[in-house]
């Protein structure tokens, strides 16, 4: 239990009344804690009294640490209420640590991203942004641009007094420097969905070509049913994995063939369903055998969603590389894959080239040193990007300087929304009602 604001310190005398009064700050105490209407007992438990500001709101806060027992939860949280708490809102702890100047509007979305992080990388990138490497990147480009801003204005204000009527030379560089440094944070932006959301795979193939044994690999677990028999698997098979760091959400389709077959059939439509919803497709060949009629059905079913327009990136394995080679290289006419490997599940590192393949084909190419994940702030850099693009082109079009101003203006305002020093209520209460209570 955590009590933030005025009330926090009154609570440590109220509930533990057999400790001594003065609590120090950030002190843990243990104690009975008492319902004060009643004089009894609800619990041992700890108490923490956290003085303002060495808090994480900023204010006051009172911890209560209690055993799991949800009876003493509610019983101590009435306790609470019946003094004259309320209970908190979504995120309300949080949005407190914002306007109390604890961190920033970027550090303060990022308290969720590190609760809902689904992955290692997702909770590296929410646990960098937590730190503020965002904020240090975002706050000197826009710390340059109010003072450009402020130069563009004198200019419109003293016309008339002893101020140079257009930007000098020093000055557009800043504002070229500006835009670089936002296009470079905007450069791994898709990189920065895929880590946070994670990446949609399709694995497909023909039968009995390996692409269950290949998912259990990746998953470090007998997820799908594996047998030597051709079309074991009749449907498709959802699993959440990582590979290196990157999250994929994993469907293991029927194997794709001509069959009269009818529940056969419906698994390869489904099969190709996957196909067109997927982000990543691993094609699966048995390298051990000739390339076979469903084979090449398999590859057509692939190649006809290139041809349609679908963005999916393809990997294409070569299978079982402990066997010997009998498919040799085959040709992929109609299709492009970002990569060609070969894998085995039976040898020690037989699936690390696939693993590369897929966290390359997921992140469009080798992953950025730093990416902003989060889509709101990743918006507000393209209308800053977009906004400076307009200041260039009124310049090289002798637009007047006031009307050059608005467009320099959006730009630090879009950079001000990622960080929150321009930022409404309507946009707070967008942002905090996504939290769980108590963050």
């Amino acid at each position: 239990m955590r009590v933030s604001g005025p009330l926090a310190p009154a609570l440590p005398s109220i509930l533990f009344p057999a400790l001594s009064d003065g609590w120090l700050s950030h002190a843990a105490r243990v104690g009975g804690l008492v319902d004060p209407s009643s004089g009894e007992t609800v619990d041992e438990a700890l108490g923490l009294l956290m003085r303002a500001p060495r808090s994480y709101t900023g204010e006051d806060v009172f911890e209560i640490q209690c055993h799991g027992s949800p009876l003493v939860l509610e019983r101590v949280l009435r306790i609470c209420l019946e003094r004259g708490c309320r209970a908190a809102r979504p995120g309300e702890f949080t949005l407190r640590a914002f306007l109390n100047g604890r961190m920033d509007l970027a550090q303060a979305e990022a308290v969720i991203d590190v609760v809902r992080a689904r992955s290692n990388a997702s909770l590296d990138l929410a646990v960098r942004q937590l730190e503020g490497r965002l904020s240090r990147r975002i706050d000197p480009i826009r710390s340059d641009l109010v003072g450009l801003l402020a130069r563009v204005e004198a200019m419109i204000d003293f016309v008339e007094e002893d101020v140079p009527p257009e930007l000098d030379e020093a000055s557009i560089e800043r504002l070229e420097h500006a835009q670089r440094a936002v296009q470079t944070l905007l450069e791994g932006a898709e990189q920065g969905i895929v880590l946070r959301e994670g990446a949609t795979l399709a694995i497909v193939g023909s039968p009995n070509v390996g692409k269950s044994s290949i998912m259990n690999a990746l998953l470090g677990l007998e997820r799908s049913i594996v047998t030597p028999i051709a079309g074991t698997t009749r449907d498709t098979v959802e699993e959440t994995l990582q590979v290196r760091g990157v999250p994929f959400r994993t469907v293991d389709t029927a194997g794709i063939t001509i069959s009269e077959d009818v529940v056969e059939r419906i698994g390869v439509e489904r099969s190709r369903r996957a196909i067109e919803g997927a982000d990543v497709v691993l094609l699966v060949l048995d390298r051990s055998r000739a390339l076979s009629a469903s084979d090449t059905v398999a590859l057509e079913a692939v190649s006809g969603q290139s041809h349609n327009g679908h963005a999916a990136r393809v990997v294409v394995t070569l299978n079982k590389s402990d066997l010997p080679d009998a498919l040799g290289r085959p040709s992929f006419d109609g299709l492009v894959p970002t990569s060609v490997v070969e894998s085995s599940t039976v040898l020690e590192d037989g699936m690390e080239a696939i693993r590369e393949a897929l966290e390359e084909a997921a992140l469009g190419g080798e992953r950025h040193e730093f990416v902003v994940a989060n889509v709101r702030h990743q918006d507000a850099l393209r209308r800053c990007d977009e906004s400076l693009g307009a200041v260039f082109e009124g310049l090289k079009s002798s637009v007047p300087l006031d009307l050059v101003s608005f467009d320099l203006r959006a730009a630090v305002q879009a950079l001000g929304e990622i960080t929150g020093q321009n930022v409404d209520d309507e946009l707070l209460d967008r942002i905090f009602r996504e939290f769980c209570i108590g963050k």
